[in-house]
């Protein structure tokens, strides 16, 4: 802020704001509803991922594709029902169901 003589201007900048913190505030937002997002991300994750696991078995077997199917959607279930924090969990449910998703997207072509 600068003042001379009565005249006062105030410069602002306009912070950039990443999409690691757009979630995070998000995330405080919805603390409050954090019973009903957690069983969302659980049964979304675990959805998604047996999808993935089931491409990944249909005509042969592919074992780092289910091992990442089952590690994402078993971190996701397991932070959820230690009852870690909800930061965590949503977290966790985010990475599942993006990796999911894009496994499975991987494998559709080998329905046809």
């Amino acid at each position: 802020m600068i003042t001379a003589k009565n005249i006062t201007v105030t410069t602002t900048a306009k912070k950039n704001v990443s999409i690691i913190e757009m979630i995070n505030n998000k995330i405080k937002k919805e603390q409050e509803n954090s019973f009903g997002i957690t069983m969302l991300f659980v049964m979304i994750s675990t959805m998604i991922s047996s999808i993935s696991i089931g491409l990944a078995l249909h005509d042969g077997f592919s074992f780092p594709i289910v091992a990442l199917s089952a590690t994402t959607a078993m971190g996701t279930n397991a932070a959820a029902f230690s009852q870690s924090p909800f930061k965590y969990v949503v977290w966790l449910g985010l990475i599942s169901i993006i990796t999911n998703t894009l496994l499975v997207f991987l494998q559709l072509p080998k329905l046809f």
